[in-house]
C-alpha cells in the first residue's frame, strides 16, 4: 500500500458553480476578463505527474476547498 499525504485549502468566498467546477482544470478556462487559465490545468498536470491527485470542491456561497494527494516519499 502506498502511503499518501493530502494538503487541504480552503476558503471563505464567494464558491465555484457546479457549471464552472466540471472546466476548472481545463487548459484556457478562466472566468475572468485577464489572464490566460492555465494556472489550474498546469498544477493539475504536475500533481498528476508525481503519481498525485489535484480536486476541487465547492458551492455557490459556501466557498471552494482544493485538496492534494501525493505519494509520501518514505514512512514519515
Amino acid at each position: 500500500m502506498v502511503k499518501k499525504f493530502e494538503i487541504r485549502v480552503s476558503d471563505t468566498g464567494c464558491g465555484i458553480s457546479e457549471k464552472n467546477l466540471k472546466h476548472l482544470f481545463d487548459p484556457f478556462f478562466t472566468t475572468k476578463p485577464e489572464g490566460t487559465g492555465l494556472g489550474l490545468a498546469v498544477s493539475h498536470v504536475i500533481v498528476e505527474e508525481h503519481n498525485g491527485a489535484l480536486d476541487a470542491e465547492s458551492k455557490l456561497g459556501q466557498g471552494a476547498i482544493f485538496t492534494v494527494k501525493l505519494p509520501a516519499a518514505n514512512d514519515l
